[in-house]
């Protein structure tokens, strides 16, 4: 019996996989022989950065700038990967924008874009997985949750509320999906990251306590939910924060 990760012949799509979490995953997805195509939102310079630390002269890597939130942009990704990758079979979800305002400043703009992006774009790839999956084969999805999403904290009640509806978003997608496309949602804890300026991390009461996370460790544990041949394991939401949270 084999326990290693064998993506070999697999075509992987991570939206938001230019830094941190997400190009860990990529290369994490990569190493395990799948393709893999990831997306950038605005940042041609990371996305580039990126396809470099992945090895973009040899096959197997592409990459594009597209807004998540923007539904034909979405589909013309899954489009142009299918052209040149194949279908798409392992979907990662990492796209994050995380605005720090209090409840009484959020406008209904900040609260729709926030929702766009965090979790409107998710359910638009997760369905174009859907779509396109050829009948004989099996795909499988990670979505990238939100610690605040279970340990709530101030400033940011439309990111805990996306981050909470990606939670709720998996167990529906696992519901669909069952025995042919798997569905999991992996929440990192407080995990060392590069942060645009005016994105704080979250502060929760004891965080002292606890270590801090790699990009790394975030991506050994999607790595073992990203086998769309191992169905049984579905609907779950799976914590990496050194126990920040326990279920």
């Amino acid at each position: 019996m084999n326990w290693n990760v064998d993506l070999t012949g697999e075509t992987a799509l991570i939206i938001g996989g230019t830094k941190n979490i997400g190009l860990s995953v990529a290369q994490a997805l990569k190493s395990a022989g799948a393709n893999v195509a990831i997306v950038g939102g605005s940042d041609r310079a990371a996305l580039d950065d990126a396809l470099n630390a992945l090895g973009s002269d040899s096959d197997g890597a592409i990459g594009y700038i597209a807004d998540v939130a923007d539904e034909a942009a979405v589909l013309e990704v899954f489009d142009e990967v299918e052209r040149k990758l194949g279908p798409v079979s392992i979907l990662v979800n990492s796209a994050g924008y995380r605005p720090h305002e209090p409840l009484t400043d959020i406008t209904v703009e900040s609260w729709n874009a926030v929702f766009a992006i965090m979790l409107t774009g998710p359910f638009v790839a997760c369905r174009e997985l859907f779509r396109r999956l050829p009948e004989d084969r099996k795909g499988a999805i990670i979505n990238i949750g939100g610690l605040s999403a279970h340990r709530p904290a101030k400033d940011r009640a439309h990111a805990i509320a996306a981050k909470s509806g990606i939670a709720g978003l998996t167990r529906a997608l696992a519901a669909e999906g069952q025995g042919r496309i798997r569905a999991n949602c992996i929440v990192p804890g407080m995990i060392e990251t590069t942060r645009k300026a005016g994105q704080p991390h979250a502060h929760f009461h004891g965080d002292e306590a606890f270590a801090r996370g790699t990009c790394e460790d975030v991506a050994r544990v999607v790595l073992a939910f990203s086998s769309p041949q191992d169905t049984y394991v579905t609907g779950q939401t799976v914590h990496v924060s050194d126990g920040r949270y326990m279920a």
